[in-house]
């Protein structure tokens, strides 16, 4: 018989497998099949089961798509095998076994298909969308892990770093010997890769592979194997080994892998290196490093560095910025001890010039300590900022107001800041324009500042938790108008201000005007009555001999969410006026109000039964 019908269905099937179950309900490839194996069924009885199972597939529903599915590929592969060599000579072996934490989904493959592109690809956007989908864990899919090892090779650092930290280790022992079939011990970054998820899926078993490739790998694989090989008491001799080599980059990983153990002749390297000119190797390690004896032996070389910095040696300042480096990220009690009564004598800090090997002034070093103290976020470390804050360089600004805000209630806060405003000049201008920085973020906006700084939306980092929390005293938005600050007048709109709605009008119908979509969603929020008629009388002037869909225009489109839902049927009516090429983005910008106009209506439905 001919199997040219049940070879192309094998393939359909096989297309959908990848695919997706539910996508094979209404296939209209496999639709187009029954018939004509219909027809040869009836001299093949065999084909007529075919035809029938693909009927019951492509008919049936979603829900019993993967059962349908598997029965119809289980009849094509029964009829294919029994046509054709079903055997091979070899010798049997014992398969190896490795345990897998992922399994099979019901992703489809159009949810799959830009992760696989950003995996494999290049390109801008990458690596939010990837980052977007590890959060939501669409990453638990077998399809994904091929991908995925390839991403390891990815010229963008984030994203292979992000692949080898979140999303190979996640599946498992199972993909080891994927990882293995392109390990290069004598390879680059990528290769490092490798090893560390391969030693954090089986410590135990891959010392051996580390010692290898400490003997015979690259400079990478090396420091990657000087990582491993640290995490096992057993190895840690090896790791002293690497703290005397030639190459910068092994004595950098064998220290930090040894700071996190506390022995003897651990505390006794570190405590003589502190004394030496390697001080920049020490900062990673030292961040981390909890013993006693080592970190007295740091600050007391701190405290050495610092008072011929107060004798005004400026030749020091590099070595200072060194220690300072140390100390970034520690909050233990003596480091917060020092450092503040380092910061309570920085004055002379001031005036010193860069050294002839550097280009940091001691200017920059009051910033620096200024930003350790509000790293730490003690209230004794914030009161310090801000009782030096009127002697500390413009560039402590920010440091200054987040602690303000932290500590100061929020009319002391604007009777102390609300003046800088309207300051238009020099470091004056400077700390408006990081004020209104602050309350952008605060705001809980997400996009392209006036600035031009990315602010990310809904962070969830603790500045950004802290900063959702700040309460901005009322009288904040008459000096934003006063001053003419548009950036802060959006962000702190709010109901029943007359002089905000004014404002507001007026900003939107300027000529130049890019922050209309900011501006509509300002205003719904001031409740202003005639929101749609604003909305699109500037849809229409934006879009009056625009030659393209530009990003400013895409903003603009997607505050129409803030216009009242009832307004949807005039919305709907304007989209057939505009120009072609913005009606898709238009009508597309309108989905989150139609999505509240449903659940409107089902509400009322609600009511009256």
């Amino acid at each position: 018989m001919s199997l040219a019908l049940i070879q192309e269905a094998a393939k359909e099937v096989r297309r959908l497998s990848i695919a997706g179950s539910p996508l094979a309900v209404g296939d209209f490839r496999l639709k187009k099949l029954i018939d004509p194996l219909e027809q040869a069924g009836i001299k093949v009885p065999v084909f007529g089961q075919v035809a029938k199972a693909i009927g019951e597939l492509v008919n049936g529903k979603e829900a019993d798509s993967a059962t349908n599915l598997l029965g119809l590929s289980t009849l094509l592969n029964a009829i294919l095998y029994t046509q054709g060599q079903t055997a091979t000579e070899g010798d049997y072996c014992e398969l190896d076994m490795y345990v897998t934490n992922c399994s099979s989904t019901r992703t489809t493959a159009r949810t799959l298909k830009p992760l696989v592109e950003a995996l494999t690809t290049t390109g801008g956007g990458r690596f939010e969308l990837v980052k977007s989908a590890v959060e939501r864990g669409v990453f638990n899919d077998l399809r994904l892990i091929a991908p995925a090892i390839r991403a390891l090779d990815d010229n963008y650092p984030e994203l292979a770093e992000l692949v080898a930290d979140k999303i190979l280790p996640a599946h498992g022992p199972g993909i080891a010997p994927l990882l293995k079939q392109n390990l290069d011990l004598k390879g680059k970054k990528c290769d490092a890769r490798r090893l560390r998820i391969l030693h954090q899926l089986d410590p135990g078993g891959t010392i051996e592979l580390c010692k290898t490739a400490l003997e015979d790998g690259s400079p990478e694989v090396k420091a990657e194997s000087i990582a491993c090989l640290g995490k096992h008491e057993g190895c840690l001799s090896l790791v002293l080994e690497q703290t005397n080599s030639k190459n910068k980059m092994l004595r950098a990983a064998a220290l930090e892998a040894l700071a996190a153990h506390d022995r003897p002749e651990i505390t006794k390297l570190f405590t003589e290196l502190i004394k030496g000119k390697a001080l920049d190797l020490l900062a990673r390690p030292l961040r981390v490093m909890r013993n006693r004896q080592v970190l007295n032996s740091l600050i007391a070389e701190g405290k050495r560095v610092f008072n011929l910095l107060l004798e005004g040696d400026s030749e020091q300042i590099p070595r200072w910025s060194e220690i300072l480096d140390c100390f970034d990220e520690r909050r233990d009690a003596e480091s917060e001890e020092f450092l503040l009564s380092c910061f309570n004598q920085t004055e002379k800090l001031g005036k010193l010039k860069a050294a002839k090997s550097s280009y940091v002034t001691g200017a920059e070093l009051m910033v620096r300590l200024a930003n350790l103290l509000y790293t730490i976020g003690s209230p004794k470390t914030l009161e310090a900022l801000l009782t030096k804050r009127d002697a500390l360089p413009p560039g402590a600004f920010a440091c200054v107001l987040g602690g303000a805000l932290r500590i100061w209630p929020p009319e002391k806060v604007y009777e102390e800041f609300a003046p800088l405003l309207e300051q238009k000049k020099g470091a004056g201008k400077e700390k408006s324009e990081e004020l209104q920085r602050t309350i952008f973020a605060a705001s809980h906006h997400g996009g392209i500042s006036m600035f031009g700084d990315y602010v990310e939306p809904e962070s969830d980092s603790a500045e950004a938790q802290a900063l959702k929390a700040v309460s901005w005293d009322r009288r904040w938005l008459d000096a934003a108008i006063k001053a003419d600050q548009l950036q802060v007048v959006l962000c702190l709109a709010r109901p029943g201000h007359k002089g905000c709605i004014t404002y507001l009008l007026k900003a939107l119908e300027a000529k130049n005007q890019v922050q209309t979509g900011m501006i509509i969603e300002a205003l719904a929020r001031c409740q202003y009555p005639k929101i749609t008629d604003a909305f699109l009388g500037t849809v229409t002037r934006k879009t009056k001999g625009a030659k393209f869909l530009d990003y400013n225009l895409v903003l603009l489109f997607n505050s129409a969410r803030h216009v009242p839902a009832a307004d949807l049927p005039r919305l709907d009516a304007f989209a057939g006026k505009l120009d072609e090429k913005f009606v898709d983005q238009f009508l597309e910008a309108l989905a989150p109000l139609r999505t509240k106009a449903d659940r409107s209506d089902m509400s009322d439905e609600s009511d009256e039964t």
